[in-house]
């Protein structure tokens, strides 16, 4: 009696070890195809190499379906480094041709001593960042911050 038991519980602990591996390579590819061809998206940013990858990553989600709304928020140390690092306006062009909108904090700008005139003139900018942000979510836009 004691072996069957032994077996039964084997078998059930088998079962729904083996069940829960191959449900997790599901949710995976489940998890990706769920993001929708007209959904809204934002990234907050803070750095350039958060910058580059959102806006490639928002460039890829808009060339799959140009109903995508895909915002990028920039706080911090970016919002200098956009006016003065020339290696990121290729990064601000392929966001302009992607459609893709870039919002600068103004409250950063004043801080770290940047002019609106010192940035592209597809560039937005908004009094503070995580307003900006807030204001989105309750838009409906799907938002994380890197």
């Amino acid at each position: 009696m004691r072996k069957q038991i032994l077996a039964v519980a084997l078998l059930l602990f088998g079962i729904t070890f083996t069940s829960s591996l191959s449900a997790q390579q599901v949710a995976v590819e489940s998890v990706e195809k769920a993001v929708k061809a007209n959904g809204k998206y934002a990234i907050l940013v803070q750095n350039p190499m958060h910058l580059m990858a959102s806006v490639m990553t928002g460039a890829e989600y808009k060339s799959k379906d140009k109903a995508v709304q895909f915002e990028i928020v920039l706080i911090g140390q970016v919002v200098k480094d956009l006016a003065d690092n020339k290696e990121l306006e290729s990064t601000i062009q392929s966001a302009e041709k992607s459609g893709i909108r870039l919002v600068v904090c103004e409250f950063a700008m004043n801080k770290l001593g940047v002019k609106k005139s010192q940035y592209h003139p597809s560039i937005y900018t908004t009094p503070n960042g995580f307003t900006y942000l807030f204001g989105l979510q309750e838009l409906g836009f799907k938002t994380i911050t890197l």
